[in-house]
């Protein structure tokens, strides 16, 4: 259990997270009709007694994000809620600087990372990754296309803009490498804190496109202003996205138990259907992984 809570929230809606009286003398608070006992008995109990506290990167359309009434929506907040019914613990969002999500759970902060985070093996040195879906990288840029840009050879000599702390950065980073390779001028690489603020700059021509995940980017462009502010860049030689992989649940390496019972939730939603119907709500049937992996990314 997390030591201290940031931007508590807590997955408690639509019927996912009642409460309840409780069954099978697990005395929390939560319905526990729904539980799978078989995950739910790989869980330490101080997880079942006093719930699970996740680290997210909040906003991060469609992933998680406040709607119009101020509520956490999302796709990572919607499964955090199919997880805990599973597990009967209560599982909190917490927001959390996204360059900073690692050492807040090194720190005792959180306990688990649920925001839209790919499993890399860099990142596995410190965590370990429950694996729920696929995905890649997109670029947006401004309406229209002005700079004509249509793939990674496209961005040489421009100004990219790129999230602190994700995997885009080593991403545009190569492709820079391969500019150069290639006698041509080298990309200019922008890191901005959170995805607002590189979809602002954007705008305002501090520069000519943003590398972003595949469905933000999708997100961002059929959403901003209507649609009327930006578009996604097809490249034909990455129909699914660049660098397209697992995207994954973190967990400290020590935490083997947590991590387990995470594992066995994913892989009861995902057979009994609750992960593919999830899936379709936010129209990422095309992203679905077939089990729940552990670092599945070799």
């Amino acid at each position: 259990m997390a030591i201290k809570k940031l931007g508590l929230v807590a997955v408690m809606s639509a019927g996912l997270l009642l409460l309840a009286g409780c069954a099978g003398g697990v005395n929390n608070g939560v319905d526990q009709s729904k539980v799978d006992k078989a995950a739910q008995a790989l869980l330490p109990e101080d997880f079942l007694k006093n719930g699970i506290d996740v680290a997210s990167d909040i906003p991060y359309e469609p992933f998680e994000y406040n709607d119009e009434n101020g509520d956490l929506v999302g796709f990572d907040v919607d499964l955090g809620a199919l997880i805990s019914q599973k597990l009967g613990a209560e599982v909190r969002f917490n927001d959390a600087v996204f360059d900073t999500i690692i050492p807040n759970l090194e720190a005792g902060t959180n306990d688990i990372i649920i925001s839209s985070m790919s499993d890399t093996l860099e990142r596995q040195a410190k965590v370990d990754f429950v694996d729920y879906h696929i995905g890649g990288s997109q670029m947006i840029v401004a309406k229209g296309n002005p700079e004509g840009i249509v793939d990674a050879a496209s961005l040489c000599g421009k100004t990219v803009i790129v999230q602190n702390g994700t995997i885009q950065i080593d991403l545009v980073g190569t492709m820079s490498a391969d500019c150069e390779a290639a006698g041509n001028a080298a990309i200019t690489i922008t890191t901005l804190p959170d995805a607002p603020l590189m979809e602002n700059a954007l705008r305002a021509g501090q520069g000519d496109a943003v590398m972003m995940d595949s469905l933000v980017a999708q997100g961002a462009a059929a959403k901003a202003g209507d649609g009327e502010y930006f578009e996604v860049v097809n490249d034909a030689a990455a129909p699914n996205g660049y660098d397209a992989g697992f995207v994954g649940i973190a967990i400290l390496k020590k935490d083997t138990a947590l991590r387990d019972a995470i594992q066995a939730a994913l892989q009861s939603l995902i057979d009994d259907g609750q992960y593919a119907t999830l899936l379709e709500k936010w129209n990422m049937a095309s992203n679905a992984v077939s089990s729940a992996s552990i670092n599945g990314t070799k």
